[in-house]
């Protein structure tokens, strides 16, 4: 009997034994309704202890990156850096053109022959140099003076010239003589009221002038500047010169003043003028000249002998280069 009792307490006592001496993996929570042994514990709970245990990728977060917020599922995810990567070819192949969709292309042709650029450029300097061209003038003319007739005493009307000129530096950027040779036409007139042969009616008087002029000026600029200024006097010769009066009864009086030797041969004035050279090849200018002297001299049936001119003209100049 003791020995029955005996085997009994020694299979207890192996069964506990046992039972301290294995390790369960996970105590999943069970429903009190199913209990489950020691024995299949360990089974139920293998599948979530190896998605636990799963190895997770490690991936190196750049903090230069700026944040972005991500919410949801998304949280769990690390914020990744998008990095481009560009490739330089010379040349691509026509499937690499087609695959890339829509490419614009540009055309670059080599110039013949770059334009040279001076240090002059660079610094905004306008060097002067040799140049010549052709310029012509028109404006309004002047004859006046005082020999005692009040109005009649002033007329005025068109004036013209054309010629050529040439520009020669005297400093490389501020200063230049200027010559030429310009074809002047001056027409002036004037008309009052008087009496002839008993008749009292509109007297009408004219002078139809040409002359050779030569301009001596000395040509002034700024070095970073297209704007310049003329000053000089300039010497004229008479070509032609023919006076007209038209009395009240329709008769006319006409004088060459040339032939009969009542116009002076040569005039001088002083001229100031100012222009700007728009581009390599055009030029505008203006210019005012005074007479210094009396064009007519011991003329004894009209009162002219002490005329003088004046004109002021706006014209154009086209250089060679």
């Amino acid at each position: 009997m003791n020995l029955k009792y005996a085997g009994i307490l020694t299979a207890f006592a192996v069964s506990a034994v046992m039972a301290q001496d294995a390790t369960p993996v996970a105590t999943a929570p069970t429903a009190p309704s199913a209990p489950v042994s020691a024995v299949e514990a360990p089974s139920t709970s293998a599948p979530e202890s190896a998605v636990a245990e799963a190895p997770v990728e490690s991936v190196s977060e750049d903090f230069s990156a700026e944040p972005a917020a991500v919410r949801g599922a998304d949280a769990a995810q690390p914020v990744k850096k998008k990095k481009k990567k560009f490739v330089y070819r010379p040349v691509y192949s026509p499937s690499e053109i087609e695959s890339r969709g829509p490419v614009k292309t540009i055309y670059v042709s080599e110039a013949p022959k770059a334009d040279p650029v001076d240090m002059d450029q660079l610094r905004g300097l306008i060097p002067l140099k040799f140049t010549f061209g052709l310029q012509g003038f028109i404006g309004s003319s002047f004859l006046s003076g005082d020999n005692g007739r009040y109005e009649y005493d002033r007329y005025s009307g068109l004036t013209w010239n054309i010629g050529a000129f040439a520009l020669f530096p005297l400093d490389e950027y501020n200063m230049a003589f200027k010559t030429g040779v310009l074809f002047e036409h001056d027409k002036v007139s004037n008309s009052y009221n008087d009496y002839f042969n008993d008749k009292y009616g509109e007297c009408r008087v004219s002078f139809s002038q040409y002359r050779i002029s030569v301009p001596l000026l000395l040509s002034l600029k700024s070095a970073r500047s297209n704007l310049f200024f003329d000053v000089g006097v300039q010497p004229s010769f008479a070509v032609a010169d023919k006076f007209r009066i038209r009395h009240p009864d329709n008769t006319s009086y006409k004088e060459d003043m040339m032939e009969e030797d009542y116009r002076q041969a040569l005039d001088w004035s002083i001229v100031l003028g100012f222009g700007i050279r728009a581009n390599r090849y055009i030029g505008f200018d203006a210019r005012f000249s005074w007479g210094l002297n009396n064009q007519y001299d011991d003329y004894n049936k009209w009162p002219i002998n002490n005329l003088s001119s004046k004109s002021v003209a706006v014209g154009a100049t086209f250089y060679v280069f």
